[in-house]
């Protein structure tokens, strides 16, 4: 089970260029198994870019879907998730 606290969207940012460790990164917000579904997605792709189009563009553009496409989803899951521990009171700063 993951600690229930806050996490950092930078460094949840960060860990998706980090190979492997971007798994830990959605493992920490509880969605592992999304983040595995999404970097299948990703892959899929990026393996159709590098198939259709010729070395160098295809590859830019299969690089640009695999990292950008899971740091949108890392992003706002990880926004949602210390959405969940900020009380919204009155004395909350």
């Amino acid at each position: 089970m993951v600690k229930q606290k806050p996490v950092s969207v930078g460094w949840q940012t960060l860990f998706i260029f980090l190979p492997y460790v971007w798994i830990f990164a959605f493992y920490r917000i509880e969605k592992l198994r999304m983040g595995l579904v999404l970097a299948l997605i990703a892959f899929g792709i990026s393996l159709a870019f590098q198939i259709v189009m010729p070395f160098p563009y295809g590859f830019i553009i299969a690089l640009a879907v695999s990292m950008g496409f899971p740091i949108h989803f890392i992003r706002k899951w990880s926004r949602e998730w210390n959405a969940k521990f900020s009380s919204g009171g009155i004395n909350d700063f």
